[in-house]
C-alpha cells in the first residue's frame, strides 16, 4: 500500500493558513501539517494596529477560523513551535519541539520578523514593536492612562498607531527619517498629502528626524532625535519596517535574494519547496520583474495560488497588487505597482479627503491611491490590470466616465 502523501506548510498566519484551506477545497486527502511559532491559529494582522487595538474587535473575531475547523478538516497544527532545520535531500521539517515531519510538498509561509532598533535604551520598559496579538495588547495596556507616546516611524503601522492613539485622546508625535511620510511608495507629492491627513488632526510629525536614544529610569520616559530633541513620553512605538524570514530558506541551500526566488507558479528553486506571502520574491508575469510583496492581500491570494501549484495545477500569479488602510474616518487604498512615474493626475480635491491620484507612466496608470473614493476602486483596476493607454487631463477630469475609459471608451 502506498505511503499517503504529506504537504507541510511551514508558517501559520495568512498565506499559510489559507494554502491548508485551498488544498482541502481542491480535494487533497493526504495529510497537512501547519507549523507555527505563535501559539494561535491563524489569525488577521490588520486589526491589531486599528481596530483590535482601539477594542473596537474583540479577540476572537481575529482568528480566521473556528478553533474546531482544523481537525474537521484533518489539518494538524503544530502551533508554539519554531521550525528550525531544513533538508530538502531527505525531505524533512524538524521543529524547535524535537518533532520531526516528512514532506513530499512543503510550502514556506513563514512571513517577516520587525525591524528592530539597537539604540541606547531599547531595551527599557515602554518600547513595543507590533507585529503579534500580544504585541498589540501590550500597546493598548500602555495606553491606558499615558497622555503621551512618541512612534517612530509614518508607515501604515504607525500611522494607524498614531491614529488610534489620537483619537484615544493622547498627544502623539512621530518621527520620520524620509522627507515625507511613505514617501517611497507615494513620492513627496503625494507623501505632503498623506502627512496632512495627520498634521490636520493634531498629529505632531517631525520629518527627516530619525531616533538616537531613548532615556528613563527603567522605563521610556523620553526620546533623543537624531538632531538632539528630547521629546517627554510615556511610551514609545516602534515601527520601522518588517524583514522576510528567509533564514529556514538559506540554511537549507534555496535561491535567496532580498527573499526566497520563486518563479510565477509560487516554485522554489527546489522542485517540492513553494513559498508564498512576504518571504516571496517572485517573477511577475504581467510587470515583467521580480518584487517582494508585503501585503495582506497578496499573502492570501499567493497562499492560494501555492496550495494549488503544489496540486499539480499551477497557474501565473500576476495579480494586480492591492493594499489599504483605515486611518480615522480615512479609508486608504492603493492599487498597482507604480516603482516609478511620469507624472501624477488627481481626480477629486485633497483637501476635502476624498480623490484619487493617478500614477501614470507611458501613457497608462500603474498605480492610484485612492482615498474615500470607492467608486474609482474598480475601473481604476479595470485601468492598471489592462493598462489602458489614458491621458492624465481625462484622469483628472471629474466629468469623465471612469467607467467607460477603463473600457477604452
Amino acid at each position: 500500500m502506498a505511503q499517503q502523501k504529506s504537504y507541510v506548510i511551514v508558517g501559520a498566519g495568512i498565506a499559510g493558513g489559507t494554502a491548508a484551506e485551498t488544498l482541502r477545497k481542491q480535494g487533497f486527502d493526504g495529510e497537512v501539517h501547519l507549523v507555527g511559532a505563535e501559539p494561535h491559529r491563524p489569525y488577521d494582522r490588520p486589526p491589531l494596529s486599528k481596530e483590535f487595538l482601539s477594542g473596537a474587535k474583540e479577540e476572537e473575531k481575529l482568528f480566521f477560523k473556528p478553533e474546531d475547523f482544523y481537525a474537521e478538516q484533518s489539518i494538524e497544527l503544530h502551533l508554539g513551535t519554531e521550525a528550525t532545520a531544513l533538508d530538502p535531500s531527505s525531505k524533512t521539517v524538524t521543529l524547535a519541539n524535537g518533532e520531526s515531519l516528512r514532506f513530499d510538498k512543503l510550502l514556506l509561509a513563514t512571513g517577516s520578523r520587525v525591524k528592530t532598533l539597537p539604540i541606547p535604551g531599547s531595551d527599557l520598559e515602554g518600547v513595543h514593536y507590533l507585529r503579534t496579538i500580544d504585541d498589540s495588547r501590550a500597546i493598548a495596556q500602555a495606553m491606558n492612562g499615558a497622555s503621551k507616546v512618541v512612534i517612530v516611524g509614518a508607515g501604515f503601522i504607525g500611522s494607524e498607531v498614531a491614529a488610534v492613539c489620537k483619537t484615544a485622546g493622547l498627544e502623539v508625535t512621530v518621527l520620520e527619517i524620509q522627507p515625507q511620510p511613505m514617501a517611497h511608495i507615494l513620492g513627496e507629492e503625494m507623501g505632503a498629502v498623506y502627512a496632512n491627513l495627520h498634521t490636520s488632526r493634531g498629529i505632531d510629525l517631525w520629518l527627516r528626524e530619525g531616533i538616537s536614544e531613548i532615556r528613563g529610569n527603567a522605563h521610556a520616559e523620553q526620546v533623543i532625535t537624531d538632531h538632539g530633541n528630547a521629546i517627554d513620553c510615556d511610551f514609545v512605538v516602534i515601527g520601522v519596517g518588517i524583514a522576510p524570514d528567509t533564514s529556514l530558506a538559506q540554511s537549507a541551500g534555496l535561491q535567496v535574494d532580498g527573499g526566497i526566488l520563486i518563479n510565477e507558479s509560487c516554485q522554489t528553486s527546489h522542485p517540492d519547496i513553494y513559498a508564498a506571502g512576504d518571504i516571496a520574491n517572485w517573477y511577475h508575469p504581467g510587470l515583467g520583474h521580480r518584487l517582494r510583496v508585503e501585503h495582506w492581500d497578496n499573502a492570501l491570494n499567493q497562499g492560494a495560488a501555492a496550495a494549488k501549484s503544489m496540486l499539480g495545477a499551477p497557474e501565473p500569479y500576476a495579480p494586480t497588487l492591492y493594499f489599504w488602510s483605515d486611518q480615522y474616518d480615512l479609508n486608504i487604498q492603493y492599487l498597482g505597482h507604480a516603482a516609478e512615474w511620469d507624472e501624477i493626475a488627481i481626480r477629486g480635491n485633497p483637501d476635502e479627503e476624498k480623490f484619487t491620484a493617478f500614477y501614470l507612466k507611458d501613457g497608462s496608470v500603474h498605480g492610484a491611491l485612492v482615498v474615500n473614493n470607492f467608486r474609482d476602486i474598480r475601473p481604476t483596476r479595470t485601468l492598471i490590470g489592462q493598462k489602458t493607454p489614458v491621458d492624465a487631463s481625462s484622469l483628472s477630469d471629474e466629468s469623465t466616465n471612469l467607467k467607460q475609459l477603463a473600457r477604452g471608451g
